[in-house]
């Protein structure tokens, strides 16, 4: 009977795990006050308290606003990274893959609008005040890259049309990453259509 419940008793946390599980509350406190309120209008110890610690836990975890907002962005892009790269490297055609990258990351973007809402603040905040923020210039130059990559690809399978890659995706992020997340109703097959009528080689008239 004592084994048994020793068995079935919680295990204790590793102090590793514990402080993880700290700055993962912080950033999920961040999130729903950044997407309330904007990175700016919230304060460190708003953070701290509404993720139910003292100020003091927030500064252990993060050197400042600007760190943590980083912190929201690569968790966030961390959830919709597996879902995109999935889409990505499908067997499909190039046209097909893209729509099913815009696809995905709308629908993402429906599941989460808080998420989406508190991207769309930190990634605005760090724009402005920390464009270098560890991982948050990496993550935005791996996301262009990959679309530059799908683009390119298209073009060598003769399925996609003689276009600059790099204009294409940075144009395809900038609406994924602000318009989108923006107006949650955005019709995801408009955007399919326009991106997909932008690079496809269009059958000429006999």
């Amino acid at each position: 009977m004592y084994l048994e419940l020793m068995n079935s008793a919680p295990q204790r946390m590793t102090r590793r795990e514990s402080q993880e599980a700290t700055r993962q509350r912080l950033i999920e406190s961040a999130i729903s006050l950044f997407a309330d309120h904007g990175v700016a209008e919230t304060s460190l110890v708003a953070v701290a308290e509404n993720a139910g610690f003292s100020r003091g836990a927030v500064h252990g975890n993060f050197s400042d606003k600007e760190d943590l907002a980083a912190a929201v962005v690569q968790s966030i892009v961390g959830e919709l990274g597996p879902e995109l790269g999935h889409a990505l490297n499908s067997t499909n055609s190039s046209n097909e893959r893209l729509a099913e990258y815009i696809s995905t990351h709308i629908a993402y973007c429906r599941r989460h609008p808080r998420r989406a809402a508190a991207i769309i603040a930190s990634v605005g905040h760090l724009a402005r005040r920390a464009p270098g923020a560890a991982g948050y210039g990496e993550r935005a130059t791996e996301s262009v890259a990959d679309l530059v990559a799908l683009f390119e690809d298209g073009q060598r399978r003769g399925e996609m049309r003689s276009f600059d890659p790099t204009t294409m995706a940075l144009t395809l992020r900038s609406v994924l990453d602000t318009a989108v997340p923006t107006y949650g109703d955005i019709a995801a097959e408009e955007i399919v259509a326009i991106f997909d009528h932008a690079t496809r080689i269009q059958e000429t008239a006999p």
